[in-house]
C-alpha cells in the first residue's frame, strides 16, 4: 500500500508539473498567432492521442512521463513550408516573440508555486513549536550560545512560526550569507541575539541536515512516555504511559533527545531513572536491554514510546485570503532564490551536488508529503515546481534557457545563429542533461543503499 500510495502521489505530481510548463508555452505561443502541432505529455510512444480535426492540436501522453513538450509549426523546418502556412510558423516570429513563448513554461511552474503555497495558507500546516530541545556540543549553535529551551523567534530579522519554518530559513541564511542573526527568547523570559558564523563550512554541511548535523539544534521533543512495551525493563520497572522522565542515573533530562540518548549510551547496564507519575515523584533502578543499530553499534533501550504532543507545542497558522496571496509570493519568492544559489554553491564547491535528487527522491518525498495531508503535499508541489522553472531557465540548450539564450543572441546580433551552431550547441546541451540526470539518480542510489 505504500509503494502504491507513493506511486500515486509521484505520478500526480510530475503529471501535473508537466501539464502546467507546456500549457504555459500552449497558451502563448497560441495568443501569438502559432499554429500547435502536438501537445504531449511525456516522450516516446504515445499510449493515448486525441485531436478534433486534421488541422487542430494533437494531445498525446505517452510512455515515458519525466517531461513533455509542444510541438509547433515551423519550429524545425519553417523554412519549407508553404507561404499560405508560413504566418502561422513559429520560426517566422520575431526573437522577442520567440523569448516569450520560451519564457512561458517556467513561469507557469512559478505561478503554479504561488498557487500551491495559497492554498498551504489558507489551510495552514500543524507544525512544531520553534522551542530548541538538544544542543549539540562543537556545534554553531553552542558556539553562538543556544541553549536548551531557547525559543527561536525569528532568523536574520524574518519571523519564525514553526520549526519547519526555522529549519528552512536557517538554510536559506547558510547558503546566501557567511553569518546569521537570531532573536531568541531565553528559558527565562529574556529576548537577546544570538550571531553565528557561517564561515569555513565544509561542503557537505549545507543541505536537508544542515540544522540537525551542523548548526547541532533539535526540537523541543517533551521526555513523556506514550506507551510502555510488555515484559519491558520499563514495564518492569513499573513505568507506565503519561510519566514524566525527570532525571537519569541524577542527571536532570530536559527532552526526549535527552533522555534517549543517554539510555543508549548504557547497554546492558543498570541505571536510575527518575519520573513523575501521576503527580508523585519516583525513582526505579533497572537494567538496559542490549541491542544493536543499523550500523552495528551496540546501544540501550528499555522499552518505551514517546507520547503525542501536547497542543501548547503544536502550532497551527491560517491565513485569509488576501494573507494568502502574499504568502504563496514571498514564499515563492524565497525558494526560487535559495534554489539558485544553492546551484551556485554547488558551482563553486560549497554546496555538495549530493543535495541533488532524482526520481527516485522526488518520488519518497511525493509520497512522504501525500501520506501527510493534503497542505504539506501542496508545499511539496510548490517546492518542486520551483525546482522545476529554475532548472528550465538555465542557459543550457535544449532546455527552456537554451532557447531565452539563442533569442537574446538573436535580438542582440539582428541576425539568428546559423543552424550549425545551434545545432552544436543542442548537442552539448543534451550531453549536460544527460549528466545531470546519470549524477541524481547516482545519488538516489546511494540514499537507498544507506542504512
Amino acid at each position: 500500500m505504500g509503494l502504491l500510495l507513493t506511486l500515486l502521489a509521484f505520478v500526480i505530481a510530475i503529471g501535473l508539473l508537466i501539464l502546467v510548463h507546456e500549457s504555459g508555452h500552449f497558451w502563448v505561443a497560441r495568443a501569438m498567432g502559432v499554429k500547435v502541432l502536438r501537445f504531449s505529455v511525456g516522450f516516446g510512444k504515445p499510449l493515448l492521442r486525441w485531436q478534433r480535426s486534421p488541422e487542430d492540436t494533437e494531445y498525446v501522453i505517452a510512455a515515458f512521463p519525466l517531461g513533455g513538450y509542444v510541438k509547433m509549426l515551423g519550429e524545425q523546418d519553417g523554412s519549407e513550408l508553404p507561404p499560405e502556412q508560413r504566418a502561422r510558423a513559429y520560426d517566422q516570429l520575431p526573437p522577442a516573440r520567440r523569448f516569450l513563448i520560451a519564457l512561458a513554461g517556467p513561469a507557469a511552474n512559478f505561478v503554479l508555486a504561488v498557487v500551491a503555497y495559497m492554498g498551504v495558507a489558507l489551510i495552514g500546516i500543524p507544525g512544531l513549536a520553534p522551542i530548541v530541545g538538544t544542543v549539540s556540543p562543537g556545534g554553531l549553535a553552542q558556539r553562538a550560545g543556544l541553549v536548551a529551551g531557547d525559543r527561536i523567534l525569528a532568523v536574520d530579522g524574518h519571523a519564525v512560526d514553526t520549526w519547519e519554518d526555522l529549519r528552512m530559513d536557517l538554510l536559506a541564511a547558510a547558503v546566501s550569507g557567511e553569518r546569521l542573526q537570531l532573536r531568541v527568547r531565553s528559558p527565562e523570559g529574556r529576548t537577546e541575539l544570538r550571531t553565528l558564523s557561517l564561515r569555513k563550512l565544509p561542503p557537505d554541511s549545507v543541505g536537508p541536515g544542515f540544522v540537525e548535523k551542523t548548526m547541532g539544534l533539535g526540537p523541543y521533543l517533551p521526555p513523556v512516555v506514550g506507551a510502555v512495551q510488555t515484559d519491558s525493563p520499563a514495564a518492569k520497572a513499573g513505568l507506565q504511559p503519561g510519566d514524566r522522565i525527570l532525571a537519569v542515573d541524577g542527571r536532570p533530562v530536559f527532552s526526549w533527545q535527552d533522555l534517549a540518548r543517554r539510555i543508549e549510551a548504557h547497554p546492558h547496564q543498570r541505571i536510575l531513572l527518575r519520573f513523575q507519575q501521576r503527580g508523585v515523584t519516583q525513582e526505579r533502578s533497572l537494567t538496559t536491554e542490549y541491542v544493536l543499530d543499523a550500523e552495528g553499534h551496540p546501544q540501550g533501550r528499555i522499552g518505551i514510546v514517546m507520547a503525542p504532543l501536547p497542543a501548547d507545542l503544536i502550532v497551527r497558522k491560517e491565513r485569509g485570503p488576501l494573507a494568502a496571496v502574499v504568502y504563496g509570493a514571498r514564499q515563492t519568492w524565497t525558494m526560487s532564490v535559495l534554489t539558485v544559489e544553492m546551484l551556485g554553491q554547488m558551482v563553486s564547491g560549497r554546496v555538495s551536488p549530493s543535495n541533488i535528487s532524482g526520481p527516485i527522491g522526488i518520488a519518497e518525498a511525493a509520497g512522504a508529503s501525500f501520506a501527510a495531508g493534503l497542505a504539506p503535499y501542496l508545499g511539496f508541489l510548490a517546492l518542486i515546481s520551483i525546482s522545476l522553472g529554475v532548472l528550465n531557465l538555465l542557459p543550457i540548450p535544449v532546455l527552456d534557457g537554451g532557447h531565452l539564450l539563442f533569442c537574446a543572441v538573436e535580438m542582440v546580433m539582428g541576425r539568428p545563429l546559423s543552424a550549425a551552431v545551434v545545432q552544436k550547441a543542442q548537442m552539448i546541451g543534451i550531453v549536460l542533461l544527460l549528466m545531470l540526470m546519470s549524477f541524481a539518480f547516482y545519488n538516489d542510489i546511494l540514499r537507498l543503499l544507506k542504512p
